[in-house]
């Protein structure tokens, strides 16, 4: 049976850590837990938001006027196939650094490239992780979750998620919630290394494993990013830059050195830690307790008592000298809760 409390301070359950409180919280810890929240919620005629591992978000310092459901629906199943592959089936509340640590030590190829992410399964399959190459969409087979207008339950195949760059149909349509994620992964070593830095790093191994791919992908993620322990953080703040040709070679004119990668016909993605760097010179920029990571400035930090208006203040300056100095709009990778 469900616990619901009232006013809980949210920033307490934030990567970022910041937010106000929720009116009303709870925990669900299965399907049973969560039909029984969203009864609650239809009674009270509450919105809802659906809260992981909390990082990627952005809460509102008014804090959330409805329901926060915290996800800890758990369970892990690895299931062997005839072709060599393995079926992984997750439960939505699981960490996704936790599963991919055990699909490391089963010598699984697939995840080791999204070694480090914070926050949920669930939250990943939302936002289409990804890092040094890989999405979570690369593996992903299913979706399953319930409908919050009916209340029935949902199952989406891999093409059915509509996923692209950190998007997906989850993140336009807020009245699915996810409960399981359904993996493929290989015993085969289907190794990617199509990030630079990666495939440097392990240019001298011989013999290349998976526990070796995620302990490089940890090792450079501990050179590069805050470790959101001991700092608030919500990981990569902005998206980066997909531009069509013609805007890129544009830009390489002005920029020879500004690196760039094939992302679909005609489209280019160009880093924007590049550009923060580079051609704005904003890396460890700051404005009060709100500053763009030294190592890394595509990364927001909360150096401590930042409040969400800072933040807002902060990046419409950030979005500002950037439209100034390249003429193009840039776009959060993280999601505002108000």
């Amino acid at each position: 049976m469900i616990r619901v409390e009232e006013n809980i301070l949210l920033r307490n359950f934030t990567t970022l850590r910041i937010g106000g409180e929720a009116k009303y919280f709870l925990i669900i810890k299965n399907e049973d837990d969560l039909k029984e929240a969203i009864s609650f919620a239809k009674k009270s005629k509450l919105a809802i938001f659906v809260l992981g591992g909390g990082s990627n978000i952005l809460v509102s310092d008014s804090g959330f006027s409805g329901l926060v459901i915290k996800n800890e629906i758990k369970g892990i199943k690895f299931i062997e196939q005839m072709d060599g592959e393995v079926v992984l089936e997750v439960g939505s509340g699981e960490n996704l650094d936790n599963v991919i640590a055990l699909s490391v030590i089963r010598k699984l190829s697939g995840l080791e490239n999204l070694s480090g992410i914070p926050g949920t399964i669930g939250g990943a399959s939302v936002q289409n992780a990804g890092a040094y190459g890989v999405e979570l969409k690369d593996c992903l087979v299913s979706i399953s979750g319930i409908n919050l207008a009916t209340g029935k339950k949902i199952n989406y195949r891999n093409f059915n998620c509509q996923y692209g760059y950190r998007d997906s149909i989850f993140k336009k349509n807020k009245k699915i919630i996810i409960t399981k994620i359904t993996l493929k992964l290989s015993k085969k070593p289907l190794y990617n290394l199509e990030y630079l830095g990666l495939r440097a790093k392990l240019s001298d191994d011989k013999g290349l494993t998976v526990e070796k791919i995620r302990k490089a992908v940890l090792d450079i993620r501990a050179k590069k990013l805050p470790d959101w322990h001991k700092v608030g953080t919500a990981g990569s703040f902005f998206k980066n830059l997909i531009i069509n040709q013609s805007k890129f070679d544009e830009l390489k004119e002005i920029f020879p050195l500004m690196p760039g990668f094939f992302e679909s016909v005609g489209m280019i993605k160009v880093p924007l830690a590049w550009i923060l760097d580079n051609v704005c010179n904003l890396k460890n920029y700051r404005v009060g307790d709100v500053c763009l990571y030294e190592k890394q400035p595509i990364v927001l930090v909360n150096l401590g008592g930042a409040t969400e208006k800072d933040v807002i203040n902060f990046t419409k300056e950030v979005s500002r000298i950037i439209k100034e100095k390249i003429n193009l709009n840039i776009e959060w990778e993280v999601e505002r809760i108000n």
